[in-house]
C-alpha cells in the first residue's frame, strides 16, 4: 500500500465508490421492491414500477437481478430470516416444551396476519420460493422455524409431554393447523382482530390437548 503511485490509490479509490454505489443501488431496489410488494401486492407488482419508483430505467434493475423471481426470492429470504427471528423470540421466551410450542404458535400467527402480503409471498403465492426453502437452498441464515418446532417437539416426547410419535409428522401436523388457521384469517377476516383472537387461542388449545399422551 505504501508503495502504491498517486495514479495507483486514485484508481482504488474509484473502484471502492463504485462498489459502494453498486451495494447501495442494489439495497435500494430491494427496499423499493418491498415497498410496492407490500403496497400492491403479489399480482400487481412489477419491475417496471421498481424502477419509476427508484428514478431509473428498467434496464437498470436487470443489471442487478437476473428477473423478477430473482427480486421475488431475495425478498422471500428477507421476510423468511425475520419470520424465523419473531418465531425464535417466542420459543425463547418460555421454558417448558408445551408452553414454547404453544409460543411459537401465537407468534406465527401473529407474523401472517401482521404481514399477510409476505406471508402469502412466503407459503401460498411464489412455488420457487417454498420449494427451495423445502430443500434448504436459498435458506437465509439464521434460526428456521420449522427446525426450532421439531426440536420442541422432541424435547416434549422425551419429556413424555407428547405422544410418542414420530416428531417430523407431528410438527407437520402443527404446521399445517397453524397455516390453515393463518389463511383463513387472511382471506376471511383479517380485519376482525378480537376473533382472530379468539379463534387463535381456542385452536391452538385444541391442538395442544391433542399432543397429549393418550
Amino acid at each position: 500500500m505504501a508503495n502504491m503511485t498517486s495514479a495507483e490509490r486514485m484508481r482504488q479509490g474509484t473502484r471502492k465508490r463504485r462498489e459502494q454505489q453498486k451495494q447501495e443501488l442494489y439495497h435500494e431496489i430491494l427496499s423499493a421492491a418491498a415497498e410496492l410488494l407490500l403496497e400492491r401486492g403479489y399480482e400487481q407488482f412489477s419491475l417496471r414500477q421498481v424502477a419509476e419508483r427508484i428514478g431509473y430505467s428498467a434496464g437498470t434493475i436487470y443489471l442487478y437481478f437476473k428477473d423478477k423471481d430473482e427480486v421475488l426470492f431475495k425478498l422471500a429470504q428477507d421476510f423468511y430470516a425475520r419470520f424465523g427471528r419473531q418465531l425464535a423470540a417466542a420459543f425463547n421466551s418460555e421454558s417448558e416444551p408445551m408452553a414454547r410450542i404453544l409460543a411459537g404458535g401465537r407468534a406465527y400467527i401473529s407474523f401472517g396476519v401482521h404481514n399477510p402480503v409476505a406471508y402469502q409471498l412466503m407459503f401460498m403465492q411464489f412455488g420457487e420460493f417454498k420449494a427451495r426453502i423445502e430443500n434448504n437452498a436459498g435458506r437465509p441464515a439464521g434460526p428456521d422455524p420449522f427446525d426450532l418446532l421439531r426440536e420442541e417437539v422432541r424435547k416434549g416426547i422425551d419429556a413424555g409431554l407428547i405422544r410418542r410419535e414420530d416428531p417430523n409428522a407431528i410438527a407437520d401436523a402443527l404446521r399445517s393447523c397453524v397455516h390453515g388457521m393463518v389463511a383463513f384469517a387472511i382471506q376471511i377476516h383479517s380485519d376482525d382482530q378480537p376473533r382472530i383472537e379468539a379463534m387463535t387461542e381456542i385452536a391452538l388449545q385444541i391442538l395442544i390437548d391433542g399432543l397429549k399422551p393418550r
